[in-house]
């Protein structure tokens, strides 16, 4: 950030024409708790967290995954990967085996069970959305398109958005 833009936002102004560094905190603030409560909501009806249904969502998109390669998608140290899958397989949700390739290397992968509830989640989710999006104006409804298609790129997460793709 070039020294002007960061000395006005450390000072709470613009850096031009933009948010000003209190409003961009409280949409910040705001944002993440609505989604730490929408989170909350699929625990309490679904029993998962953020963690596994991101994992359930990364396996359906291949065939199989490495414990190391789950790690790597959802930035989790290998232990704690390792523990979300053994969950996850211990709720039969996922099976784990060797590879034929390498007897040392487990490879993780979505079982029925596990696509089921996740489409139970998705339909689930999609419905909240759909009938909350249902009063929005049109261009209120393209605007919320617009930010949910640019928030990783909005909040400068997109290599780590893309390691899991």
């Amino acid at each position: 950030m070039p020294r002007k833009a960061a000395a006005a936002a450390a000072a709470g102004e613009a850096a031009g024409p933009g948010l000003k560094r209190a409003r961009a905190d409280e949409l910040l603030y705001r944002s993440l708790r609505a989604v730490y409560h929408f989170e909350r909501s699929l625990v309490e009806e679904f029993g998962l967290g953020y963690q596994e249904i991101c994992l359930l969502q990364y396996l359906r998109r291949r065939e199989t995954a490495r414990v190391g390669e789950i790690a790597a998608a959802l930035d989790l140290p290998l232990f704690s990967a390792t523990r979300l899958t053994q969950r996850l397989e211990a709720q039969g949700y996922l099976a784990k085996e060797r590879e034929e390739g390498d007897r040392r290397a487990v490879a993780a992968r979505l079982e029925p069970k596990g696509a089921k509830l996740l489409e139970a989640i998705e339909a689930a989710n999609f419905a909240k959305i759909g009938g909350r999006t249902a009063v929005l104006s049109p261009r209120e409804l393209d605007s919320f398109v617009l930010v949910a298609e640019r928030l990783e790129s909005i909040l400068g997460v997109e290599e780590r958005v893309a390691r899991d793709s």
